[in-house]
């Protein structure tokens, strides 16, 4: 997974190609891992059509270890009493990518 080197040194996740406080070009990409910390999250106990998986999941704000930032992404496999801010997810990539967001989602760690 990958981020960009901001200015400051700060790494953000998804890499964007200008800087969101600065609007500075961005071009230097760093690798970051693939576990990270939920920062928050919102729990879907009936996912509706259009959403990315069709059991109970979670939406979280994840940052990855190696990142300064946190992004929106999926924690699947867990149960809500199980969730909480702090928990520790790692990547699980789908079996054919696609290169997009949904090429993995988020499990306990």
């Amino acid at each position: 997974i990958l981020g960009v080197r901001r200015a400051d040194r700060s790494v953000l996740v998804p890499p964007k190609e200008y800087d969101p406080d600065t609007g500075q070009s961005l071009d230097e990409m760093v690798e970051v891992e693939s576990i990270g910390v939920v920062r928050s999250w919102s729990w879907v106990g009936a996912p509706r059509r259009q959403q990315p998986i069709d059991h109970p999941f979670a939406y979280a704000l994840i940052q990855l270890d190696g990142a300064d930032t946190a992004f929106i992404h999926v924690v699947d496999d867990v149960v809500e009493g199980d969730m909480e801010s702090g928990m520790r997810v790692k990547v699980r990539w789908a079996e054919e990518t696609t290169g997009s967001m949904l090429d993995f989602v988020f499990v306990p760690a």
